[in-house]
């Protein structure tokens, strides 16, 4: 079942080198070709030759990437509202909640020692 962020436009994590400890992004749908001249200085094409060492680089290693440190830029270009910084932001609030629920939880169990 999909969503309406399924269809909304965004960045997505597609590459992690850990040999650099950069991070590269993809767009999720196609753009038109007013989009892509906009944000073409920012893209490049991957290939796995451009990775050093594949065992320390996870994901899609081949197609159109932009790098981290340009991806507010190319969010602001794009109009992109649900950004890579709202959806972090999403994810350590859900985390707190969960985490929160499980510790919670957890101090039914917790153990306690007389001397």
């Amino acid at each position: 079942m999909m969503n309406n962020n399924e269809h909304e436009l965004k960045l997505r994590l597609s590459t992690l080198d850990c040999n650099t400890s950069t991070k590269y992004y993809q767009v999720t749908q196609s753009l038109d070709e007013q989009q892509k001249i906009k944000i073409k200085s920012y893209f490049k094409y991957y290939t796995p030759e451009n990775f050093d060492n594949l065992d320390n680089v996870a994901g899609n290693t081949t197609g159109w990437m932009c790098k981290s440190e340009d991806v507010e830029k190319v969010e602001e270009l794009l109009g992109i509202t649900e950004t890579i910084g709202k959806q972090k932001q999403n994810l350590e609030r859900i985390q707190r909640k969960t985490t929160n629920e499980i510790l919670k939880h957890a101090d039914k169990y917790a153990l306690s020692f007389s001397k």
